[in-house]
């Protein structure tokens, strides 16, 4: 009995010796996973930089209902916000607005999200009218109106006072 109990213990011994794992971490100050700030999702901006009027002329050559497949940026003042502010976020999460760069032009964005391509929180994220935005998004023609669809703003340049 003392010979089974002796080479059952030599046997748990073995595999206890063989675990390959590391009890520690790699090697005293290795700080390869600390990281000096937080990482925050970093939208795609890329996109083909026009003016607002440029954006009315190609959206409006669109046929009606059709989307284009580049992603443009757009750098203007809103000129005025068309969603009840007051409905976000519990009736929407996106906003539409209209945007000039103080050309002949101006185009609404349909459906849009905020920073980052997040959905609006609260409505106290949303840039009140007379602040200028760098808006990212494609272009498209509803029943004849150019606007850009399903787009999202990428940075504030400078926020206007609300008007009370």
């Amino acid at each position: 009995m003392k010979k089974y109990f002796f080479i059952a213990s030599m046997l748990i011994a073995m595999v206890m010796v063989s675990c390959k794992e590391n009890p520690y971490i790699n090697a005293p100050g290795d700080n390869s996973k600390n990281y000096d700030s937080i990482p925050v999702f970093k939208a795609d901006t890329n996109g083909i930089e026009v003016d607002v009027d440029s954006a009315y002329v190609i959206g409006s050559k669109l046929t009606n209902g059709a989307s284009t497949a580049e992603t443009y940026k757009l750098v203007g003042t809103i000129s005025s916000i068309l969603t009840n502010m007051d409905d976000v976020p519990s009736k929407y999460t996106n906003v539409n607005f209209d945007i000039n760069d103080g050309g002949k032009k101006s185009l609404r964005c349909q459906y849009t999200n905020s920073i980052n391509n997040m959905p609006f929180k609260n409505k106290s994220e949303m840039p009140p009218v007379g602040s200028k935005v760098v808006v990212v998004g494609p272009l498209s023609n509803y029943n004849g109106s150019p606007q850009m669809k399903n787009g999202f703003i990428v940075r504030v340049i400078e926020r206007a006072e609300p008007a009370e």
